[in-house]
């Protein structure tokens, strides 16, 4: 029977087949990981956790929440673990051993480094739990601040929490799940927003820019994203796609189109922008959501 653990610290402390090395900050904390091929479980994770895969495996099998991925990782792949979740991984590597980078992160992370983004309806978001997949801009910043571990690689303090303040704004820009403080039929108490908000409605599934929603509020795109945190918590871009999303979920349950047009239909590029986007904010696929 495979073991279960209450943390990932835990688990990396298990000398016989991890050898792991980390560095920690307020909320934060990186670790640099060799491991054996394996199977455990996580009860409840206590932190966020952001896993990047630098060798990759053979299969590999991710279930939280009895949500069940088993896509082998490749390297430059993120694994995205909300706190809170049961997390149960089992792996099989390419070679003896396999290397991962990993963040761990507690929701404080936010209104210590990027208090600016810190409202009320973002802090009662969640890290989307997702499997391996790519995701460059996130990954490189988990390789950046890993990096700090080695004295032969560190910059320094001051680096590390220039680091840490990037990757919380990129997790909350593509893999945090926020839910607006208002509902669309009600006013948002600043007419900016109002405005902004009509456009999108009117436009989401066209292949619109901050510009073009700025515009519309008679505002310049940074004054209106600051708008937009203060009255919703969240950003044009982010309800821009949270609106395609929820389109292109009402046509994948009710219809038979096929994903590749209904992705256009939703205002995405194509089928693959939909399919990450469909990962990165709500953990599953197209296909999976037809489904049901």
């Amino acid at each position: 029977m495979q073991p279960t653990f209450r943390s990932f610290e835990e688990y990396h402390r298990q000398a016989d087949r991890v050898r792991a090395v980390s560095q920690s900050w307020t909320g934060v904390r990186a670790v640099d990981i060799n491991e054996v091929d394996g199977e455990f479980s996580i009860a409840a994770a206590e932190r966020n956790g952001l896993v990047l895969t630098m060798d990759g495996s053979a299969a590999h099998l991710t279930r939280m929440d009895r949500i069940l991925d088993e896509t082998p990782s490749h390297p430059g792949e993120v694994c995205l673990v909300p706190a809170g979740v049961d997390v149960h991984l089992s792996w099989r590597n390419d070679g003896g051993t396999q290397r991962s980078l990993m963040v761990e992160f507690d929701n404080d992370l936010f209104s210590i480094y990027a208090p600016e983004i810190t409202t009320d309806a973002f802090l009662r978001g969640h890290l989307v739990p997702a499997n391996f997949t790519a995701r460059p801009v996130l990954g490189s910043m988990v390789s950046m601040l890993c990096a700090e571990i080695d004295e032969s690689t560190r910059r320094g303090r001051l680096f590390a929490e220039t680091a840490i303040r990037l990757l919380a704004l990129e997790v909350a820009n593509s893999a945090w799940s926020v839910q607006p403080n208002l509902q669309r039929g009600a006013s948002a108490a600043d007419p900016r927003v109002d405005r902004a908000l009509d456009y999108i409605e009117a436009n989401f599934t066209r292949d619109i820019s901050i510009l073009d929603i700025a515009a519309a509020a008679g505002q310049s795109p940074t004054q209106l994203n600051l708008a937009f945190r203060a009255a919703l918590g969240t950003s044009p871009y982010s309800l821009v796609i949270d609106r395609r999303l929820k389109l292109a979920a009402q046509l994948l349950r009710k219809t038979q189109t096929p994903i590749a047009i209904i992705a256009v239909e939703a205002g995405f590029s194509d089928q693959p922008h939909l399919n990450r986007m469909c990962r990165a904010r709500l953990g599953t696929t197209p296909s999976l959501i037809r489904k049901g």
